[in-house]
């Protein structure tokens, strides 16, 4: 019998769409015979296929929330601290967790291997050993998955990250090296073929982590030969995605390697540089030097190249803490939560972490627990993959208050999903609720009703203290939360939604990976509470929340909630310079950056909001 599995449906309907054939998706893999079964949902993998098989096809592994027991943690964990010591060059401890690594990997999937091998060649690439080794090294990683086929992007193949990584490296090689004049040719058409590939199959969520370090490499030697306009061209297609994404990635780099082109560009043309250009210069200097500020206030520093991809930023929660935490939020006993699925002392067992659910068994359990999907949950929880390509949409649409379009684009959707579960039922309120609020077509009190409504389809109305603490919320019951803060701002109710905020914050403080797997809720929760905190008069405690925004966006290099955080700092600062904490000069800085940033990022509203300030309060105009 085939049960739910959402990862595989996304792998059948996007593998459907494509132009792979089965043998170029499985490669190296897996059987076809085992992605038939992924696919058709009767059978489970690791994580590590699952996003290796989603990564070939261009799906980004961001769309899901993932559900892992504690042997998949304990690996996953050892990965990250391979990566967080070989990242910061700490070689004998990094060459001491390899070894223990690679002791564990007796029959486990090949991709295990490769990503040994691959942290393995950057830790001796950051390390100086000859290339010669690392060569070999990235070669016999290369084999595990594409053995016998040309090490470099071939037209009609599809990659992993893992795959793209040995790719990159093997460039960098060549520079390391010290390329020679009649070399560099072949470097542009390799690096060329690289962006080419992540333009055309790879997810702009993915891209976006990619495409802007490449690129830069790319302007560099562009530039170096004389190829403006390719390199312009480049330039700009960088920045547009980083601006789509709100993403910080390479951004400065990339805007001082374009002024330098707009300049080169108009003194070989020997013209005049016209007005527009200049006040685009303009910008562009006042956004590089506001995040030259920022980088050395928060000791950022330069991005040297970011090989880790493999695993996307999508939650990750333990299985045994979701069920624990639901249950105990509903008031159910083990008893009361088995009936009907399996025996109590099965529940005990998956709660202690001592075993994971059969499939059937843990659908079962997570429906009765209101909670969407199994394994792997896309985060829209509409529930089908052909529809998620539209959820996004909508989200970077109202993200960039484009709000007509995100109306009309929902609308089309509420007609085609015939399947309204509480999921997608709860995803429709709150998005139709967003967007007439944002359009001034619903008032404040009548918006939070509806919030309250969607909220509630998956959370208890009532809740002790100690069961709110244990509940385990949902991706979409944090967005709800945090958008009945913006409306509990609006009809002066701060104090309403601090506490419920702060269980957020706890909740998320207290998962088993880094907080920048959850990033997209804390960061938002972080921002709400200095925000909350600061209207009602707690300047201080609001600096301090807001602080883990700002710290956490940064380390992500996300601009999005960075630009409304540094503001909202900058206007408690202002709240506490009679007591002499902080100067206009201070305060000055923060508020300036969330301008640049707002400049960059193109919203308008935001720009002239904070320019206005900056008058009013500064005497400034920029």
């Amino acid at each position: 019998m085939k049960w739910e599995n959402e990862y595989g449906k996304m792998i059948a309907y996007e593998h459907k769409l494509s132009s792979i054939t089965a043998s170029q998706l499985c490669e190296g893999l897996c059987s076809k015979e085992n992605l038939r079964k992924i696919k058709e949902g009767s059978r489970v993998c690791d994580k590590i296929l699952a996003d290796a098989l989603l990564q070939r096809l261009g799906v980004s592994m961001d769309k899901f929330s993932y559900l892992t027991q504690m042997e998949e943690w304990e690996e996953i964990q050892i990965r990250e601290k391979i990566v967080f010591l070989v990242d910061r060059n700490q070689k004998e401890k990094a060459r001491q967790v390899l070894k223990r690594y690679k002791t564990q990997l007796k029959g486990k999937h090949i991709l295990f291997m490769q990503f040994y091998e691959l942290a393995s060649a950057v830790l001796e690439w950051k390390s100086s050993e000859r290339i010669e080794k690392i060569q070999q090294r990235l070669q016999k990683a290369w084999n595990f998955t594409k053995k016998g086929k040309a090490f470099q992007i071939e037209q009609g193949e599809c990659y992993s990250f893992f795959e793209l990584s040995l790719i990159m490296l093997k460039i960098r090689l060549l520079e390391e090296r010290g390329i020679r004049e009649d070399e560099v040719e072949y470097e542009i058409e390799q690096y060329q073929d690289l962006l080419i590939y992540l333009e055309n199959r790879v997810s702009e969520q993915d891209r976006v982590k990619w495409y802007p370090q490449v690129a830069y490499r790319q302007i560099k030697l562009l530039r170096k030969k004389g190829k403006l306009e390719q390199a312009i061209e480049i330039a700009e297609k960088s920045l547009g995605l980083l601006k789509d994404q709100a993403s910080l990635n390479y951004l400065l780099e990339l805007l001082e390697e374009y002024t330098k082109l707009l300049k080169i560009r108009f003194l070989l043309k020997e013209e005049r540089i016209s007005k527009e250009i200049e006040r685009r210069l303009a910008d562009i200097d006042l956004i590089c030097e506001s995040l030259r500020w920022l980088y050395q206030k928060y000791k950022v520093k330069s991005t040297e190249w970011i090989w880790y991809i493999s695993f996307g930023l999508s939650e990750m929660y333990l299985c045994q803490d979701i069920v624990r935490g639901r249950r105990i939020g509903m008031g159910m006993t083990q008893e009361e939560l088995a009936e009907g699925i399996c025996d109590p002392v099965t529940i005990s067992r998956i709660e202690r972490g001592e075993s994971f659910p059969q499939q059937k068994i843990l659908i079962a359990l997570l429906q009765k627990l209101k909670w969407s999907g199994n394994h792997y949950t896309l985060t829209a929880q509409v529930g089908e993959p052909k529809y998620h390509a539209v959820t996004s949409r909508i989200s970077m649409l109202t993200h960039t208050e484009r709000l007509e379009e995100a109306k009309k684009l929902l609308k089309e959707l509420e007609r085609k999903v015939k399947d309204r579960t509480i999921f997608a039922e709860q995803y429709f309120l709150s998005s139709v609720s967003l967007i007439k609020r944002g359009l001034k077509k619903m008032d404040a009190k009548t918006c939070l009703k509806q919030y309250k409504e969607a909220l509630y389809l998956t959370m208890p109305k009532k809740m002790t203290e100690e069961q709110l603490k244990q509940w385990h919320f949902s991706r979409t019951e944090v967005m709800c939360i945090n958008d009945i803060s913006y409306l509990c701002e609006e009809i002066g109710k701060e104090e309403e939604l601090i506490e419920l905020l702060f269980v957020i914050k706890q909740f998320y403080e207290r998962q088993p990976f880094p907080l920048r797997y959850y990033r997209a809720g804390y960061e938002l929760t972080m921002r709400n509470i200095g925000n909350l905190l600061g209207n009602i008069g707690k300047a201080k405690e609001a600096i301090e929340a807001g602080e883990s925004c700002i710290q956490l966006a940064l380390s992500l290099q996300k601009a999005g909630n960075l630009s409304v955080a540094l503001y909202d700092k900058g206007w408690d600062m202002e709240r506490l310079w009679d007591e002499q904490f902080y100067t206009k000069e201070e305060s000055l800085a923060y508020i300036k950056t969330s301008y640049a940033l707002n400049l960059f990022l193109g919203q308008k509203r935001q720009y002239e909001h904070v320019r206005t300030h900056i008058k009013k309060v500064y005497k400034e105009d920029i």
